[in-house]
């Protein structure tokens, strides 16, 4: 078994368990572990990059940042996505914001980058499938989210804007992240999209 085997086999293994966790109520207080799960994810992910240099460096960076960062405008404000707020399932906060937010924006980014990487597409159009892509993951995000205290919606309903301007920031990112990464030769990021899209479907 080489080390992407590996690697889709861990992520299997943990993702199972954590639906069996939480569906079934089967491991006390499994939800506590979602940012870990989140960092380990991101290890697994970014152990098999196999090109690292400084303009994967710059993109991964800027992606964690930008994506903490307009979660706080989002929260502080309520002019991007609507007026909401984290619970307490997500870990450690910073302006309001869970710190494993950076990581879940990188997670979708580079997982959308990935599944597009090797089309000979225009980047436009790979930033634009992505984007549809990362939109399609928070549909099915929100409702568990919301069930387990992730982040909550003024007055219990998801706001459209919610949606538009999910898919504009991820457009814009996935532009950045392609022209900084044109290429990226990692199955695992596909196994681990989806995995998420079958945990998120499940529960």
């Amino acid at each position: 078994m080489n080390k992407k085997e590996l690697s889709i086999a861990i992520l299997a293994i943990v993702y199972s368990v954590g639906i069996i966790g939480i569906k079934f109520n089967v491991f006390r207080d499994i939800l506590s572990l979602t940012p870990l799960n989140l960092l380990f994810s991101l290890a697994v992910l970014l152990w098999n990059h196999e090109d690292w240099n400084g303009r994967f460096v710059v993109a991964i960076t800027v992606v964690a940042l930008a994506g903490f960062f307009v979660e706080v405008a989002g929260v502080q404000t309520g002019a991007i996505f609507g007026t909401y707020a984290y619970g307490s399932t997500l870990g450690w906060k910073w302006l309001d914001v869970p710190l494993a937010m950076a990581v879940n924006w990188l997670i979708l980014v580079y997982c959308a980058a990935a599944a597009v990487s090797r089309q000979t597409w225009h980047i436009a159009i790979k930033a634009l499938i992505g984007a549809v892509l990362m939109v399609s993951m928070d549909f099915l995000i929100e409702p568990v989210a919301i069930q387990y205290d992730f982040w909550h919606w003024a007055g219990g309903e998801i706001p459209i804007q919610n949606y538009m301007a999910w898919g504009i920031i991820s457009f814009v990112l996935l532009m950045l992240f392609h022209r900084l990464v044109p290429l990226i030769h990692n199955t695992v990021a596909i196994a681990l999209l989806i995995f998420q899209i079958v945990f998120f479907i499940i529960l």
